[in-house]
């Protein structure tokens, strides 16, 4: 529901639900070849060479640091291979050339599966029509891990709106037993499959905390707006930059991400915040799935622009338990520590 869709399968990890959804869409060969973000967690990746398929990291745009068109039309024009692509709204803000890239996918017949596990509950302008981030992609996934929007501990779902294709990706995370033979050889199988099903104790956690969902966003878009009232109200941090929406899509602010300016150190900056004041926990930003060796291969090119945003963003706590007095103590902490590292 949250999601808009009508079908769903419920897994132990978003990383077990990528993996069922790689497998459902017929990724199981090298020459499958799958577009991926270059700026996002390895687990996307990692679900394709799972699954038998290779991703081929590409560039995102530096606003709302989801797959950039230009690097999806790039790639489909010098990779014959590509199958498919996989989107990931990043930090809960909609990926915003989200709607371009459904076009030019139903344009070419590929498929797109969406990963949502950070964005679930945000929304996004599809051609004039405001849709939940999840709802459009031919299949699409989320992550109830203990941080995300809605958290049970580790969990995640396949959703989408063909129940056939969720039913393959649920047989896929059920061991893929044979069908049709009788209930005397249960234990047969015709290919194989995971062992990815949710315990029931944490569906049913799940359940309840989705309720909340509502009042986490409420607070999540507060937290956000926090950040950049204290950011706006220090001339120190003029040329930090909060990552950017596009216009008529609602996000989530699941994690805020702050842009450094040019010339600065995520790193440098990050490990002095951390030295200074250790109660604050902040976290880097993805590490570029293009400088991985294990990704990289002759159709993969280097993404400039995750590699600027791994180099200049630090992270900043994000908790929906956060206080505005709590991000005005981040902002000036990380004041302090542009102008320590800038001594």
């Amino acid at each position: 529901q949250i999601c808009g869709c009508s079908a769903a399968c419920a897994v132990q990890s978003g990383t077990a639900a990528l993996y069922g959804a790689m497998k459902a869409l017929g990724v199981s060969e090298p020459c499958h070849h799958v577009l991926v973000p270059a700026f996002t967690c390895a687990a996307c990746a990692d679900a394709i060479v799972h699954a038998g398929g290779r991703p081929i990291p590409i560039d995102c745009d530096l606003e709302s640091y989801g797959v950039s068109l230009e690097a999806v039309q790039t790639s489909l024009e010098a990779d014959k291979n590509v199958v498919g692509i996989v989107i990931a709204p990043c930090y809960g803000v909609p990926a915003r050339d989200f709607a371009a890239i459904q076009g030019l996918c139903k344009e070419r017949g590929l498929w797109l599966c969406e990963d949502a596990c950070e964005s679930y509950g945000a929304s996004c302008n599809v051609r004039g029509f405001k849709v939940p981030v999840g709802s459009v992609a031919t299949l699409s996934v989320v992550s109830v891990r203990s941080e995300k929007m809605i958290g049970v501990g580790e969990g995640g779902a396949i959703l989408g709106n063909d129940a056939t294709l969720v039913a393959r990706a649920k047989w896929w995370c059920s061991r893929a037993p044979c069908r049709g033979v009788g209930l005397w050889r249960v234990y047969e199988h015709d290919a194989v499959g995971q062992n990815f099903r949710m315990p029931e104790m944490l569906a049913a956690v799940g359940c309840a905390a989705a309720e909340m969902l509502p009042v986490m966003i409420e607070r999540k878009r507060a937290i956000h707006g926090w950040y950049e009232q204290g950011i706006a109200a220090r001339p120190g941090l003029k040329g930090v930059r909060l990552q950017q929406a596009a216009p008529g899509d609602d996000s989530v602010w699941w994690i805020n991400a702050a842009l450094l300016p040019e010339g600065l150190s995520g790193e440098e900056v990050g490990m002095q915040l951390m030295k200074t004041y250790p109660d604050i926990e902040i976290r880097p930003g993805f590490f570029p799935l293009d400088m991985m060796a294990i990704f990289q291969s002759s159709w993969s090119k280097p993404c400039p622009n995750a590699q600027l945003l791994y180099q200049r963003l630090v992270c900043l706590p994000s908790s929906n338990q956060l206080q505005k007095e709590d991000v005005d103590r981040v902002c000036s902490a990380l004041l302090e520590s542009i102008e320590a590292v800038s001594a």
